[in-house]
């Protein structure tokens, strides 16, 4: 998946779980989205919307 707007623009990576809780563009408040696996390393948690998969 690739994802879309936000700090990680255009980075892709695999989605590892899903969540409701912060996330790294909306640190003041909870959110439904995902644990991702950046393909650079780190884990970051974006909304659901944010994402886009490679099929799309």
């Amino acid at each position: 998946m690739t994802i879309t707007w936000g700090r990680y623009t255009g980075v892709t990576g695999l989605v590892d779980s899903a969540v409701f809780q912060r996330t790294v563009d909306h640190p003041d408040e909870f959110a439904p989205g995902y644990h991702v696996i950046l393909d650079t390393g780190p884990v970051v948690t974006v909304r659901w919307d944010q994402l886009r998969s490679f099929s799309q």
